[in-house]
């Protein structure tokens, strides 16, 4: 395997996917003369935290098993669903996680909780360094841009998918969770 980044092997995939569904539109039968791999590279984090940011949406910021298990249930998720996931948070400062925690508890009228942890006596798995947590959103839209959807029934196949590959679904939660994936223990 050649040694380039992460994100050319998604393209080349992505692509990949693109060929197929053009073969399928000109007549060819499903799957006909065409098979799509994922390719998986070798993947080594960052040894550092970002500097100077309170988040971090890079793949290199995340433990490398996170990483690899992420990779592949990001592939069968476009595959079973027609729809792509995209990263919003892979690492996160314990001062964002306390910003975070505030939300739902300032009295602002209509505002919910969207964290039970604090970041100080209580970290969450994205304050680890590299992360061992991944905030994903569905992508409505194919094309070039990212559109979020925030409907529950969109992130559902991430439940069977985080089993699968051996994650943590933060659907399966008592506080719901749904774009929420990390590695178990």
């Amino acid at each position: 395997m050649t040694n380039k980044p992460w994100h050319e092997y998604l393209l080349d995939f992505l692509a990949g996917l693109f060929v197929k569904g053009q073969l399928e539109q000109a007549g060819a039968p499903p799957g006909a003369g065409f098979t799509t791999t994922l390719a998986l590279p070798t993947f080594a984090p960052s040894n550092r935290q970002p500097p100077a940011t309170q988040e971090s949406r890079d793949l290199a910021d995340c433990e490398p098993e996170l990483v690899r298990r992420y990779l592949l249930l990001k592939h069968a998720f476009a595959l079973r669903t027609g729809r792509s996931l995209f990263e919003t948070c892979t690492w996160r400062s314990s001062s964002r996680q306390q910003d975070l925690y505030r939300v739902g508890r300032r009295g602002i009228p209509g505002e919910r909780t969207v964290t039970k942890i604090d970041g100080v006596t209580k970290r969450s798995r994205h304050n680890f360094f590299p992360s061992q947590a991944i905030d994903v959103c569905v992508d409505s839209d194919p094309g070039p841009g990212k559109v979020a959807v925030w409907d529950r029934a969109s992130y559902a196949p991430l439940g069977p998918l985080a089993a699968e590959f051996g994650l943590m679904w933060g659907g399966n939660w008592a506080m719901d969770d749904y774009p929420h994936l990390e590695l178990p223990g």
